[in-house]
This record gives C-alpha cells, sequence and structure tokens, in this order.
C-alpha cells in the first residue's frame, strides 16, 4: 500500500524536532499528505476539593490547554519546509479518556509517527500517544530516534524482527512501502521455539510472500546471547549494518510489559535506529 496520509501528534517542541522533520521529509519523498496535530490537555478534575475551586482550576486548566496546543502549532507551521503538502490543527484534548479521544482523532492515516516514547527523557504523555496510535487508532507507527534519522531517501538495510505473530505480520504489511525500496532486507528470527508453526523452515513463507513483491531477503536465526532480546536484535542490527528495524509491538500486555519490561518496551526506550511497529 503506498502511503498517502501521514500523522504526527505534537505535544513537546523541546523533543519533537528530530520526528517533524523525518514527517516532513518523509511526506516530500512519498507525495503524501502529512497531518499535525498540537496538542493540549485539559486537566482532571479534582473531586476532593470544593465545587468552585475545581471548576477555576479547570477553567484555568482548560485556557492553558488551548494555548498550548496554539503555541505548538504556531512552532509547527513555521517549522514546516515548503512543499510540503500539510495541515497542522491545534487541538484540545480532555485528560479523562485521552488515548480513546486520541485513537478516534488519529486514525484516518496510512502511518504515523513519533519520537522515542519511553526512557531517560520521556514524560508520561509520550508513552500514551504512543499507545493512542497503536491501540486507538489501530496505526502503524515509526518510531524516529532522538538523534533523527533522513527520510529523504530510501533505506538501504531493514531487519525485520520475525516470531511468526499477527502483531509481526501487520508491521511487516505496514512496512511494505520502505522494504520494497530497501536494497537488503534480513529477516531475524531468535530462539525460535520447538513448536513453531514454521519449525521445519523459520521464516521460510514470510521471505517467499515478500519475494513476490520484489523484496530481497535473508534469514538469520539468532541464539539468545545477551539477557533482553532487544539487546539480541539491536546488536544484530549494528553487526549488519540496518538502518531500519520492523517488528510487532506488544505482544504481551501493556501492563506486563510496564512492570516486567518486554521487548517492544525495551526497544522503544533506547531506540537508536527508526523502528516501525504495529500493533
Amino acid at each position: 500500500m503506498a502511503l498517502r496520509t501521514l500523522n504526527l501528534v505534537v505535544t513537546d517542541e523541546s523533543r519533537d524536532g528530530p520526528a517533524f522533520d523525518a514527517a516532513a521529509a518523509l511526506a516530500l519523498r512519498a507525495d503524501a499528505h502529512l497531518d499535525l496535530f498540537a496538542l493540549g490537555v485539559e486537566p482532571v478534575a479534582i473531586e476532593a476539593m470544593p465545587t468552585a475551586t475545581s471548576q477555576m482550576l479547570i477553567d484555568a486548566g482548560r485556557r492553558e490547554a488551548q494555548e498550548q496546543a496554539a503555541r505548538l502549532a504556531g512552532w509547527a507551521e513555521r517549522r514546516l519546509p515548503q512543499g510540503v503538502r500539510a495541515a497542522v490543527e491545534a487541538v484540545r484534548v480532555p485528560g479523562p479518556g485521552l488515548t480513546g479521544t486520541l485513537g478516534r482523532l488519529l486514525r484516518h492515516a496510512d502511518l504515523a509517527l513519533c519520537p522515542r516514547p519511553h526512557g531517560p527523557g520521556t514524560g508520561p504523555l509520550g508513552g500514551i500517544v504512543a499507545e493512542s496510535l497503536l491501540f486507538g487508532a489501530l496505526l502503524p507507527v515509526l518510531f524516529v530516534p532522538d538523534a533523527g534519522c533522513d527520510l529523504s531517501r530510501p533505506w538501504g538495510r531493514i531487519c525485520i524482527a520475525w516470531n511468526d505473530s499477527d502483531e509481526a505480520l501487520r508491521a511487516v504489511r505496514a512496512a511494505l512501502p520502505f522494504l520494497q525500496e530497501a536494497g537488503q532486507v534480513d529477516v531475524a528470527i531468535v530462539d525460535p521455539p520447538p513448536h513453531a508453526p514454521d519449525r521445519a523452515d523459520p521464516g521460510g513463507a514470510l521471505s517467499l510472500w515478500l519475494s513476490r513483491h520484489g523484496v530481497r531477503t535473508e534469514i538469520a536465526v539468532l541464539a539468545r546471547t545477551e539477557p533482553r532480546v532487544a539487546d539480541t536484535l539491536l546488536r544484530f542490527c549494528r553487526e549488519r549494518g540496518c538502518e531500519a528495524l520492523v517488528m510487532g509491538a506488544y505482544g504481551h500486555s501493556r501492563l506486563r510489559e510496564a512492570l516486567l519490561g518486554g521487548v517492544t518496551r525495551d526497544v522503544l526506550s533506547s531506540l537508536p535506529i527508526p523502528a516501525v511497529m504495529a500493533r
């Protein structure tokens, strides 16, 4: 599927610049439309306070959220390069039900872009936006590292983290435009279980399907030699010179990953290279 509509939620000028620039560059290269949503979040009502005091705080919070959204929208309009087909919208969203509200707002797109949502220097809003895109809007998301990434040209080499899951397959389908442009695609499979449906030929069916789309793949079955699966995958990407990673998101529940960790959370906390994920 060709990329025709991209979106990006702007929440923080100090962190969103690399993702913003990547989205604009991709929109130019793909001749896609870019929807930019400048987000201001209204406060949650404090029930323990007297009604009049609580309402005053809510009204002040709404004004602050509107001002925040307008400021971010102005920043986005000034940063847009010439030639990008884009729409900038200032959006004030109530704090309660933020994930669901954002999911409904953002779902009409082919791909969303998002800065690193977890790890050092991030706040709770980044994670909420990322999960709204993946779970609420059901969009594939291209997560952009803090250092940015050059999307004015195709990636030369891409790694697919394959575990035969529905999430991984959705991510591969979403990333097909990028995979078709790449010179080489590595399919990395970490410690495939002996009872896996494709145990006789790990990744073989995926490789065959991709070949029919003109994607040249090389399958690598990896032993887990690092404490975390994410470390094994990212080391493989580094050694092979992969410029991006494609993988399913949240194969475990969000709560489990938040409490105990998981491959999705681990990758998104470090994010040395861009990652295309889908749920």
